[in-house]
C-alpha cells in the first residue's frame, strides 16, 4: 500500500469516528433535495445502462455467481434451522396440550364414575325407605341393606380414585419423552 492510499484510509476512518461527520450526514439525509436528486438519478436510463455494463463485466460476474450461490445455500440452511426450531416448539406445545386433554378426560371419567355410584346409592336408599315404610320381611331388609353397603363401598372407591386423579400432577399414562422434549425446548428458549 502506498502512503497516499494509507493516508486516504486514515482520513476516511477518522471522518467516520467524528460526531460532526454523522451530524452532517443526518442533515443531508433529511433534506428533501437530496432525495429528489437520488430518485432522479435512479430514474435515468443512463444510470441503469452504466450499472448493467459494470455488473455484466466478466471480472464482476465470475466471482459474483459463486458468492450468490453460497449466500443462497447459507440462507436456505438458516431458514431450515429456524423452521426446525419452530416445528419442535409447536410439537412441544401440542404434546403439552395433549397431556392436559388426557388429564381432563381422566378427571371427567373419574367424576362420571362417582356420579353414577351416587345416583345408584340414592335409588337404593329411596327403595330401602319405601320397603321400610311398607313393612317388609327381615330378609328383604337385610338384602337391601347389603346392596346399599356394597354400593357405598363402590362409591368410596370411586371417590378415592377421583381424588387421586385430581391430586396427581399429570395423567397416569404420561410419556416421559414428551416431557423431556418440552424441557429441552424451554432450555433452548432461555439460551441467548
Amino acid at each position: 500500500m502506498t502512503s497516499a492510499a494509507a493516508s486516504l484510509k486514515e482520513r476516511v476512518v477518522s471522518n467516520l469516528l467524528e460526531a460532526d461527520f454523522w451530524v452532517t450526514m443526518w442533515n443531508k439525509l433529511t433534506e428533501p433535495d437530496f432525495w429528489v436528486a437520488v430518485w432522479g438519478r435512479l430514474i435515468e436510463p443512463t444510470f441503469w445502462v452504466t450499472a448493467w455494463k459494470a455488473f455484466s463485466a466478466p471480472e464482476v460476474v465470475i466471482p459474483l455467481i459463486p458468492l450468490l450461490l453460497m449466500a443462497l445455500y447459507v440462507g436456505w440452511k438458516i431458514k431450515g434451522a429456524i423452521g426446525d426450531v419452530k416445528i419442535k416448539g409447536m410439537e412441544a406445545q401440542i404434546d403439552a396440550a395433549n397431556q392436559r386433554l388426557l388429564l381432563a378426560n381422566e378427571q371427567r371419567a373419574a367424576g362420571a364414575a362417582v356420579e353414577k355410584e351416587v345416583e345408584t346409592l340414592r335409588k337404593q336408599v329411596a327403595d330401602l325407605k319405601t320397603r321400610f315404610e311398607t313393612g317388609p320381611q327381615h330378609n328383604e331388609l337385610a338384602t337391601s341393606l347389603g346392596n346399599v353397603t356394597q354400593t357405598l363401598a363402590r362409591l368410596f372407591s370411586a371417590n378415592d380414585e377421583l381424588q387421586r386423579t385430581f391430586v396427581q400432577s399429570g395423567p397416569r399414562d404420561r410419556n416421559d419423552n414428551h416431557d423431556n422434549a418440552a424441557q429441552e425446548q424451554d432450555e433452548r428458549k432461555r439460551r441467548p
